[in-house]
């Protein structure tokens, strides 16, 4: 069992991390009007944030899984989602009133990275469901 949950929060930091650093350079390319990501602290940045936000996320939406039905626990993730996105939307917020972070829009920010994580994060539980 801790094995399984080493691998699930660890996988699931992993790939969001990953999706997120993607999406926000992407974003960045496309509306130019941020640079932060190309800099190694704005790379840490996106880092911490999810280091903070998806193991508690993980942690809700896998408890809710264990308790309740699938249409609870899809109401459950949307609600979890959606702090994540207030709490990461807040931190780059925070990081955005320094001129030098060069970060606009975080709640636009925050909420397109999130929306790519979690629809990635879905499509690949179908994928494994349907593989397993």
């Amino acid at each position: 069992m801790i094995k399984y949950l080493l691998e699930m929060f660890l996988v699931s930091l992993i790939l969001t991390i990953a999706i997120e650093l993607v999406v926000i350079w992407l974003f960045s390319r496309i509306s130019r009007s941020m640079s932060f990501i190309h800099k190694k602290q704005g790379i840490f940045l996106v880092v911490l944030v999810n280091v903070l936000t998806n193991p508690p996320a993980v942690l809700i939406c896998w408890i809710a899984g264990l308790y309740l039905g699938n249409v609870s626990v899809m109401i459950v993730q949307l609600l979890t989602e959606a702090a994540v996105v207030i709490v990461e939307a807040w931190i780059y917020h925070i990081f955005a009133k320094e001129k030098q972070w060069d970060i606009r829009n975080p709640v636009i920010l925050s909420c397109v990275a999130n929306i790519c994580s979690w629809l990635c994060g879905i499509a690949l539980m179908a994928v494994r469901d349907i593989l397993i």
